[in-house]
């Protein structure tokens, strides 16, 4: 089976995590994808607690081809793609495992390494990268084993933005599910 990574904050996730998702199912570039929310973020970026996180997440899972995996989670510390790629890899040798990023990670993706101080060339060598667009982010340079999403229309949200408006008092309707929305709101995150 083909399982594509989907790593991030997801603070909040928001509808273009759902659509990219969406896109890697239905152009069947995947056959499940998993969410992989990070406990820390290795370039140090503060995330809100790892419960409410969670708890959106599940809350815009509605396909059985979507999951979340907690690898991440519950190892501690800060994660690296590759430490998790090679794990679930060694867990489950039945599957395949690629990882999706946005085009704005292509500026610093020099910079990705893992634990066993291997750079990003090696992570590159094992494995496959799909690159979605986003605005403001070329879709180059690429580097070997990473596939450019041409197709696919540029992801305008994120979840800074969306953390922006809620702390602004600006709507969020079209930026988060619905489910989102209510729980960001019952829950008073991103106001401070």
């Amino acid at each position: 089976m083909k399982i594509v990574l989907f790593g991030g904050a997801f603070d909040p996730p928001h509808l273009g995590h759902q659509h990219i998702t969406q896109i890697l199912l239905n152009q069947q570039i995947a056959d499940e994808v998993w969410y992989v929310p990070t406990k820390e973020h290795p370039f140090s970026k503060s995330m809100s607690p790892v419960v409410h996180r969670l708890a959106m997440l599940k809350l815009i899972i509605n396909n059985p081809r979507i999951k979340i995996e907690k690898y991440e989670l519950e190892k501690g510390g800060i994660s690296y793609s590759r430490d998790t790629l090679d794990y679930l890899s060694n867990k489950y040798p039945q599957h395949s495992f690629a990882w999706i990023i946005g085009s704005d990670n292509l500026p610093d993706f020099h910079k990705w390494g893992d634990s066993q101080g291997r750079d990003y060339q090696d992570l590159l060598d094992h494995y496959r990268f799909y690159v979605y667009p986003r605005k403001n982010f070329a879709l180059k340079p690429l580097y070997k084993n990473m596939i450019p999403l041409e197709q696919m229309k540029e992801i305008e949200v994120s979840s800074t933005v969306v953390r922006q408006n809620v702390k602004q008092s600006q709507p969020i309707t079209k930026l988060v599910d619905p489910l989102v929305k209510e729980y960001i709101h019952t829950h008073h995150l991103y106001v401070e």
